[in-house]
């Protein structure tokens, strides 16, 4: 059985440990796996850098340290990062394949004498991880932040290099659309599709073990104001519409509660049964069912249920009207006796009453379902805008390059930025030299 791999900052990790233990500590065991077949247990300080890493493998397994390759996240690891730069946990799994490296021509005077250069832990900012993706573990039963992770769709290993950086969530939920080269002994360095997958953060997870993202909830960087209560919160829900008005949690869950209360949610070819923007916007459904586990477990089973009669009813079904039953089912012919199958209540087909003879019964009229809109005024629907422009947005069209200050305007694509005069490798979010964190918790906004 394969170590439990635990996904979340490093300092959080060494903070429970102290606190569990007493004890300082400073070296943590990381399970390094070169196939299905052969891995090693590699104990290192958390200061090491991969190259560090490098050098042990290379003594157990008798490999030339330059021979060694070190994957992440899709990602082949630099030598000169450090484990905690890389938010690289206690019994965290890497995945490695042996390369011989190529042969370069270098001149005197490109590498300096210690050859190295400093890194950063740019993946925190004031002491908290700059998390991008939420998800909801079935696990923690709550909301949580969440890591990307990326496997080989054939092999369902994580020894796939990326032939590209996803840009947005198209990239990363949809099929196809990224391959990689797998380096596993299954592929052999053949090019496969590739599968993105999202990790919680809030407990020990088993290896490619999943959470389910929800795409529609952001950390309310922009300090944006919920379109219901005028409250800055985060994070939010922001919603698929053309204005992209944006809902604090407290607030959807409020607005979602009523709607099923009134059985007022919208159905969708695609989507299934969704609620849209709070203002009324066109085009605005929430686009997976997950995000209604945040209205909390008891309601999700009653969206669950409400979605399943509803495909009854509008499939020429009916509900019984029997307190304690509500069974629903399909009449194989028309009658106007209806008997439930479940708890054999006899009622009217035409006035789901309690049967009787009389022909001539007056069917009970469905009420008018209320306004799918709520109460919001001018001022509170401007401000809740996502993208509302600015002199804020304006001013950070341009962000100028961490090493050589050059001004880099952001046109799309992911948050990795590479400079057009220097040539250094940025995050566009951090506005710090690009690491594995950068990658693991915002790699496309």
């Amino acid at each position: 059985m394969l170590p439990r791999t635990r996904i979340e900052p490093v300092g959080l990790l060494f903070s429970t440990l102290r606190n569990r233990t007493g004890l300082q500590m400073s070296s943590i065991l990381l399970n390094v796996k070169f196939s299905s077949s052969c891995s090693c247990s590699v104990e290192a300080d958390i200061e090491s850098s991969i190259l560090d890493v490098k050098s042990i493998l290379s003594e157990k397994l008798q490999i030339p340290t330059e021979e060694i390759q070190i994957i992440l996240a899709g990602r082949i690891l630099d030598d000169k990062s450090t484990i905690k730069d890389l938010c690289i946990s206690n019994c965290s799994v890497l995945h490695a394949f042996t390369q011989k490296p190529p042969q370069l021509d270098i001149k005197v005077g490109e590498i300096s004498a210690s050859g190295a250069t400093s890194v950063t832990h740019t993946g925190v900012k004031n002491g908290e991880p700059n998390y991008q993706y939420f998800v909801y573990c079935k696990d923690c039963e709550c909301l949580r932040p969440g890591k990307l992770r990326v496997r080989c769709l054939s092999c369902r290993s994580g020894h796939i290099v990326l032939s590209r950086d996803p840009d947005n969530f198209d990239d990363v939920l949809k099929r196809g659309r990224i391959l990689g080269e797998c380096k596993s002994e299954q592929c052999d360095g053949q090019e496969r599709e590739v599968n993105f997958y999202f990790k919680c953060t809030g407990h020990q997870s088993e290896e490619g073990e999943t959470a389910a993202v929800l795409k529609h909830v952001r950390p309310n960087r922009k300090r944006r104001t919920c379109v219901v209560c005028s409250e800055i919160e985060s994070p939010i829900m922001v919603f698929p519409c053309e204005r992209r008005h944006i809902i604090c949690l407290d607030c959807f869950k409020s607005y979602g509660v009523v709607r099923l209360n009134e059985r007022n949610f919208t159905e969708d070819e695609e989507i299934g049964y969704s609620l849209p923007c709070p203002v009324g916007c066109p085009e605005s459904l929430l686009e997976d069912g997950h995000h209604f586990y945040l209205l909390g477990t008891d309601q999700y089973e009653r969206y669950k249920n409400f979605a399943t009669e509803e495909y009854v009813l509008q499939n020429g079904g009916m509900l019984c009207p029997a307190v304690g039953c509500g069974s629903g089912f399909i009449l194989s012919e028309a009658s106007r006796k209806v008997t439930c199958p479940t708890c054999q209540y006899a009622f009217c087909g035409e006035c789901k009453v309690e049967y009787h003879e009389d022909p001539d019964c007056q069917a009970v009229m469905p009420q008018e379902a209320s306004s799918q809109n709520l109460n919001v005024s001018e001022e509170q629907e401007m401000r809740a805008r996502w993208d509302l422009e600015s002199l804020e947005t304006i001013g950070r069209i341009s962000k100028p390059c961490p090493n050589c200050k050059t001004k880099t305007e952001k046109a799309g694509g992911c948050m990795h930025m590479s400079c057009s005069r220097c040539y250094f490798e940025w995050c566009w979010m951090c506005e710090k030299e690009w690491t594995r964190d950068c990658q693991g918790n915002h790699w496309f906004g």
